[in-house]
């Protein structure tokens, strides 16, 4: 048997199949395809598969890869989209192998897995040429796709992946090469090498792919750390895809600013969150993150409260609320004004914030939907800390302390007063720009804050918002930097508002002494919101309806009123299709003997022509006890059936069917060729009407 089309060895799919059950947790259906194709082996059904059915089993797993990604692309996540899909190859896939596992042929055509081959193809029969076709045996190609599926499985990073790997590549290697151990025993320790790396390295690739800071949102998922784009040169560069939807409840209005993560120690262009030694305790347990309570009836969709000591009596006061929608992954934070008092209407498995007022989510579903109230007389932030919170850097310290004099910030009574100083300075004398054009400061050159305060005067958000935070604890005010969004863009045909990643904005966090809370101050001059507002495009527009059409189906597929009847139409469309394709396979199953090999021994061949036996007998009518197929065929000719054309078609036949030699390929396309030709002739005549 050539090596091609060599099969995988006895019992090798379905251990692969169990081995991805288990890793990828469908156990259950692992075994159920494990026994449907290692049925094969013991089975004596058959059914005579020809190219035309690869090619229909084929379609049949796109279209099926087609439903199932558009499926796992509407949950929401499009940085698991694709290896959620690659999880489910193996059930895509599925209707190959059964033809490969069932079919009476050994291999099949590699040009029947492409819908232009099968043209080509068509077009050479109808030419009277051949084909120079590769053959190969289906079932190593999927057993790569069920290591592979496994490998993305959810249970993959325990320990007995490994080896089972190894066992499963181990038992393939071994099947080709059992007369060399040697070459045997070291293929399999590379292959275990290969394996713990490449573990490894999807490990770690995943985390990147799932985990960096991206150009359309603030900050990222690394809520302790933020690298600033201080001291980068070029232009800044954010997407203007639509991330978020605010729509104002009556009565209610809109925040300005929605805060993601905020931070308060900054150094070496970086903004981190450092809490005091009193917290090392709940630093090393949760990362500082504490759970927050609840109120509220319903236990699948409690009232989250964001400040402590709050009473259902809080939840009574007439606070400005705002319904947000949008798609947000787990332990991402969430936007929210920094006076937020409650969430409400949430489905999520947990929500948790940390003592700068970031709120970090864990949803139930890839898009939340609910409401929002906000404007409290108490912020959940706590109170400031002076070692961190009025901390400067010795590098712009000089700097600070001499801008801080030329403003008087010092002689200014109130915070209120410092912080319209320094804002009356920006709008003056500085120009907001997305353009950097400030290098990082080298060899004892003044960093590119003191570059920004003093002769450039020219950046984005960031430097406003680090400059005014340095400012301010340089005239003894406890500040911190936020970084989040600014609500800038209304949509009034849908009377919501659109948080894009464009919108993505730095300010300050400045303790008021006044009233004893945190209040947002945004230190860039107001004209970087004409900069920023793009006007809308075809495409975006076009970006922007998909998007909403793809949340809005999302929420109402999962409402539990629209979840069960949803399932019973999934359900009854599958089993529909399987009672379908179930029913044709039965009827056109073939009893087969087999050889001491335990291989199946085909039939009578079965060619093109026997496919014409419905049609004709339309014509005919059913064909008599005793009277050949070939001989009962011939009374076609006279109802528009050329004679030539139906004796050339019956030789090609009884060749096929008794030669002992194999006939030529191109003996076999002409057959199909004037198979085709005859039924079209068919087609066109009627019963009884003779030419």
């Amino acid at each position: 048997m050539p090596p091609e089309v060599q099969p995988p060895p006895r019992l090798l799919l379905g251990a692969s199949l169990l081995f991805w059950g288990a890793m990828s947790g469908n156990a259950a259906l692992g075994l159920i395809t494990a026994l449907l194709l290692e049925g094969a082996n013991w089975i004596r059904f058959r059914w005579d598969f020809d190219h035309i059915a690869d090619s229909r089993a084929w379609r049949i797993s796109v279209l099926l890869t087609v439903i199932a990604g558009t499926l796992i692309w509407l949950e929401g996540d499009r940085y698991t989209a694709l290896p959620k899909l690659m999880v489910w190859l193996p059930m895509l896939l599925l209707p190959l192998q059964f033809v490969q596992s069932y079919g009476l042929r050994n291999d099949m055509a590699l040009n029947s897995l492409s819908f232009f081959s099968e043209l080509h193809r068509q077009r050479n029969r109808r030419l009277g040429l051949g084909d120079a076709v590769i053959h190969f045996n289906f079932g190593n190609p999927y057993f790569v796709v069920v290591i592979v599926a496994a490998s993305l499985g959810r249970h993959a990073e325990t320990w007995i992946f490994l080896p089972g790997l190894v066992v499963l590549g181990g038992w393939l290697v071994f099947s080709r090469m059992k007369a060399r151990p040697f070459a045997l025993a070291m293929i399999l320790l590379m292959a275990g090498m290969i394996g713990f790396g490449g573990q490894i390295g999807m490990k770690k690739l995943y985390h990147w792919a799932t985990n960096r800071p991206s150009d359309d949102s603030y900050p990222g998922t690394d809520l302790t750390v933020n690298k600033t784009s201080i001291g980068s040169l070029g232009k800044i560069k954010q997407s203007p895809e639509m991330l978020w939807r605010l729509k104002i409840t009556e009565g209610g209005r809109v925040p300005r600013l929605l805060r993601t993560a905020t931070y308060n120690r900054y150094k070496h262009i970086s903004w981190r969150t450092e809490l005091p030694s009193s917290y090392a305790e709940v630093i090393e347990e949760n990362d500082a993150f504490t759970i927050l309570d609840t109120l509220g009836p319903k236990q699948d969709q409690p009232i989250y409260l964001l400040r402590k000591n709050m009473t259902e009596q809080d939840l009574l006061k007439p606070l400005p609320s705002f319904r947000i929608r949008g798609a947000i992954r787990p332990e991402d934070p969430m936007p929210l004004p920094g006076d937020t008092a409650s969430l409400a209407n949430f489905e999520l498995d947990g929500l948790d914030s940390n003592p700068l007022g970031t709120v970090r989510v864990f949803p139930k579903r890839a898009i939340i939907d609910g409401i929002v109230r906000w404007r409290d007389n108490a912020v959940p932030d706590e109170p400031p800390w002076p070692e961190q919170d009025l901390e400067i850097n010795t590098l712009e310290r000089e700097t600070l302390q001499k801008v801080v004099a030329e403003l008087g910030l010092r002689d200014l009574p109130t915070t209120a007063e410092k912080i319209a100083r320094i804002r009356r300075w920006f709008m003056d004398e500085f120009t907001y720009t997305r353009y950097l054009t400030i290098g990082r400061a080298r060899y004892g050159k003044p960093t590119a804050i003191s570059v920004f305060l003093t002769t450039s005067k020219r950046g984005h958000c960031e430097y406003f918002a680090t400059a005014a935070a340095l400012l301010l604890r340089a005239a003894d005010v406890p500040a911190r930097y936020c970084v989040g969004f600014a609500v800038m863009e209304m949509d009034m045909k849908r009377d919501e508002f659109v948080i894009r990643g464009t919108h993505g904005h730095a300010w300050t966090r400045v303790w008021d002494d006044s009233t004893g809370t945190w209040i947002d101050f945004d230190p860039t001059p107001p004209n970087w919101l004409a900069t920023e507002t793009q006007g809308a495009t075809e495409s975006r527009g076009f970006a922007d309806a998909y998007q909403r059409i793809k949340e809005d189906f999302f929420l109402w597929r999962n409402r539990p009123a629209n979840r069960l009847g949803a399932t019973i139409v999934m359900w009854a469309l599958g089993l529909g299709t399987l009672t379908f394709v179930g029913r044709r396979l039965w009827k056109s199953k073939l009893t087969v003997a087999k050889d001491a090999a335990g291989n199946p021994i085909p039939p009578e061949r079965i060619t093109a022509l026997h496919r014409l036996e419905k049609q004709a007998r339309r014509i005919l009518g059913p064909r008599p006890a005793g009277v050949t197929f070939a001989a009962w065929l011939r009374g076609l000719v006279g109802h528009c059936v050329p004679e030539t054309d139906l004796e050339e078609a019956i030789e090609i036949h009884q060749r096929i069917r008794f030669d002992p030699a194999p006939p030529p390929a191109s003996g076999e396309s002409r057959l199909q060729t004037l198979a085709e030709a005859i039924a079209t002739k068919i087609r066109t005549a009627k019963p009884g009407n003779r030419t």
